[in-house]
């Protein structure tokens, strides 16, 4: 839809949007909204923490906005992430979050590593480019949103070998593409949609 916006374009389903979300905000109150928020932060803690090869990221700190960042090892993130959406229409963002310099801390990576990363990703190979999976919450997340969320991270944790031979690794988009997808096909069939 938003292809066939011109410039011009008053935004007013943005307006109706955003006084919606401020509306809400008003009716919920802040300290409800923290509170909330709290409770969901360490449900998905206590659900999450246990399993071996998951890895949250500054797990000391439960005190925190709405994002849990994880990784778990020898997965991809980005294949993580695709697989979250592909098998359980799950968004999260895969990446390092616009915290270069602190994912260097949380990931481990010294100034040697850190330097030999930088110049593989110059030439244009990002295979080994660090990162984590990023899953935002917002207080009126639902206790079996929740629940379904964490169930769904804990079968990925498990299974994500096995499910890694569906996809084909672009190093240089640093992307995972599931072997039968037909590029194009899609799009298409979007434009489709708007011919009159």
């Amino acid at each position: 839809i938003e292809d066939r916006e011109d410039g011009g374009t008053p935004g007013f389903l943005q307006t109706i949007k955003t006084a919606l979300a401020i509306k809400l905000k008003e009716q919920m109150g802040v300290s409800n909204m923290l509170k909330r928020e709290h409770e969901i932060i360490n449900h998905i803690f206590d659900e999450l923490g246990d399993i071996e090869n998951l890895n949250i990221l500054a797990p000391q700190h439960r005190d925190r906005l709405g994002v849990i960042s994880f990784y778990i090892d020898d997965l991809h993130y980005n294949l993580g992430v695709k697989l979250l959406n592909d098998r359980y229409g799950i968004q999260t963002r895969g990446g390092c979050s616009c915290a270069g310099t602190y994912g260097h801390y949380l990931l481990h990576v010294d100034y040697d590593m850190s330097h030999e990363l930088t110049q593989e990703i110059s030439i244009g190979d990002l295979a080994r480019k660090p990162g984590w999976i990023r899953m935002s919450i917002h207080p009126t997340t639902t206790c079996e949103e929740v629940d379904i969320v964490c169930k769904a991270i804990k079968e990925l944790a498990e299974n994500h070998a096995e499910w890694a031979s569906d996809y084909i690794y672009n190093s240089k988009t640093n992307e995972f593409i599931h072997k039968n997808f037909i590029p194009g096909i899609r799009q298409n069939q979007i434009k489709n949609w708007f011919e009159l």
